[in-house]
């Protein structure tokens, strides 16, 4: 096959080798773990205008119509692909490689691929109407005519070119001067290529009358200013790509907002709050975060509740403007998980409130009976009146009671811990044994008269210990307790005065008392050691109009005869 010769066709092979040797630099020099798509994208790109350049110069060194022809429509295989291969990697570049989906990536690729396939077809001369061999001077050119589905994709071409150098000036835009230079580097090499390739469409001169079609060779101009951006300022390795690494790494969330609040980008750990990403991006950040509007308004951090695998989370909220040259471009919502935090703040919180009550109560029932013994030895010195001393021993009798108490109510039922399987009725009989006081009967119904429970026997004696003594110390009389069961725990219901149903929820409060000389703490050591063991206790009225206690969550281990224990003791708080 006769060969035309022209200084054109070696600097078209020259650019293509231009652009083949970038394509190979970047692939050999990123290794296959660090592909991404920035990597691959540039790679095609690179190859692309390689392919381009490579087959125009075979189409301009040949001389047959048909040589000619062929080497046409081959050539667009690279040319057809040049811009789309740019606007993804446009994409890429700007943080935007998500959107890259396989469907976009299908599409990309499917649009250089119809109009190539069209070129070898050519149905109804819709990419190319006519064809022939044009000599000025000694060079021999083919000159055509096209149809409407090539300028179709002329258009495409157009739009995909200046949409991905939008897109770059965008980000240059809103970065600092690193990503400035980076930026103006790849928006040179991508407009001087679309300005010679419209110049040549329209024929303008001095460009659009050359003897060639210039547009590949500013490719290999193309290629190095591309090169130049991803090695030169390092672009793969720290910028811009870094940032995206470091967001999604992040155990805090982050969500991205545009000056009208609305979501623009999510890391994965905020995804736990305001939903998978695709369907957050482009939403009000309202809707998906309804905090949002009281952390505005009080533009400080605000605390958030949310449902967990693991029960409610606690999440702190601040936000922080994207400001550049005084302008707010945005702002940035970060969300952190401090529930571990918060429940020790409210576990803190709430034993410090306990201390200001022990204070209070200490502080009075400790100083009413020292007076009083004071008193009464100032007395008992003055005349040696017996009933003094009895006053005053009666007196220490009180204080060394309130000192038990309070001891007890430091413990906080903490410290139940050893389970085992306890006969109720057993223990019931021990504790009124120990209280030995003839106005007290202990009353065992029959449902409950083989009952085992699993528990702490130590501190279930306290809370039966307490609850008799309770019943006795508010009777005006005898009284009698009796002792029932319910579907998941037991009763203790007494024949006394009773609890007005206004302090049924106050009376297991510390120093709640309604005797002059209770301390205000059983009730307290009652309701602490019960939710120790899991359980939890109410204070209602009986039958006979007096107090009824009834503990419920309790686990029962089977009859007292000896059997083993059925199942596991709760672990305790």
């Amino acid at each position: 096959m006769p060969w035309q010769s022209t200084p054109y066709v070696l600097l078209l092979f020259l650019s293509a080798l231009v652009a083949s040797l970038w394509a190979g630099y970047a692939i050999l020099s990123v290794p296959a773990e660090r592909r991404n798509r920035t990597v691959t994208t540039f790679v095609v790109l690179c190859l692309s205008a390689a392919v381009w350049a490579a087959t125009y110069a075979i189409q301009i060194a040949s001389t047959g119509l048909e040589a000619k022809l062929f080497a046409y429509r081959l050539l667009h295989v690279g040319a057809a692909a040049t811009p789309s291969a740019w606007l993804a990697f446009a994409l890429a570049y700007t943080g935007r490689g998500d959107r890259l989906t396989p469907a976009v990536g299908a599409t990309l690729a499917a649009i250089p691929a119809a109009l190539v396939a069209l070129l070898f077809a050519n149905p109804y001369s819709l990419v190319l109407v006519d064809a022939e061999l044009v000599t000025a001077g000694s060079l021999t050119r083919l000159e055509t005519t096209l149809g409407p589905a090539y300028h179709l994709h002329l258009a495409f071409s157009y739009v995909a070119v200046v949409a991905g150098a939008a897109l770059v000036v965008a980000h240059a835009l809103r970065s600092g001067e690193r990503i400035r230079r980076q930026a103006g580097l790849l928006i040179g090499g991508a407009l001087v290529p679309l300005a010679l390739n419209v110049f040549e469409v329209l024929s303008v001169p001095p460009f659009g009358t050359a003897a060639v079609n210039l547009t590949p060779v500013s490719l290999s101009l193309s290629t190095a200013c591309f090169g130049v951006a991803v090695f030169r300022y390092r672009l793969f390795d720290l910028t811009p790509i870094a940032s995206r690494v470091v967001l999604a790494e992040m155990d805090d969330g982050v969500v991205v907002l545009d000056a009208d609040g609305t979501i623009v980008d999510v890391n994965p750990a905020a995804e736990s709050v305001v939903g998978e990403r695709e369907a957050a991006i482009g939403a009000p950040v309202s809707t998906k975060l309804p905090e949002y509007d009281r952390l505005e308004a009080e533009d400080d951090a605000v605390l958030a509740t949310r449902e967990g695998p693991d029960g409610e989370r606690f999440l702190r909220l601040s936000r922080s403007p994207l400001e550049r040259g005084g302008e707010t471009y945005g702002r940035v919502v970060l969300i952190g998980d401090v529930t571990t935090i918060e429940e020790q703040r409210r576990t803190l919180e709430e034993r410090n409130e306990r201390l200001d009550a022990f204070a209070g109560v200490v502080s009075h029932d400790l100083r009413n009976p020292l007076s009083v013994v004071s008193g009464y030895a100032e007395l008992a010195s003055e005349t040696g009146d017996p009933e003094h001393f009895e006053r005053i021993h009666d007196t220490v009798d009180r204080m060394t009671e309130f000192l038990e108490d309070l001891l007890q109510l430091s413990r906080r039922g903490e410290t139940v811990t050893d389970f085992e399987p306890v006969p109720l009725r057993e223990l019931l009989e021990a504790v009124e044994t120990d209280i030995a006081d003839d106005d007290l009967a202990v009353v065992v119904d029959g449902a409950v008269a083989d009952a085992v429970v699993l528990a702490d026997r130590a501190r279930l004696r306290q809370v039966l210990d307490n609850l008799l003594r309770n019943a006795r110390d508010h009777a005006d009389g005898p009284v009698t307790v009796t002792v029932g069961g319910l579907p998941d725990g037991f009763f203790l219901a007494d024949d006394g005065p009773g609890i007005p149903a206004d302090e049924r929820e106050s009376v297991f409060d510390v120093g709640f008392t309604t005797r002059e000389s209770g301390t205000g703490f059983g009730l307290t050591i009652v309701r602490d050691v019960v939710e120790a063991h899991g359980w939890s206790i109410e204070a209602t009225e009986s039958e006979g109009g007096g107090a009824r206690f009834e503990v419920v969550g309790v686990e029962f281990a089977g009859s007292g005869d000896g059997e083993e224990a059925i199942g596991t003791p709760p672990e305790p708080p």
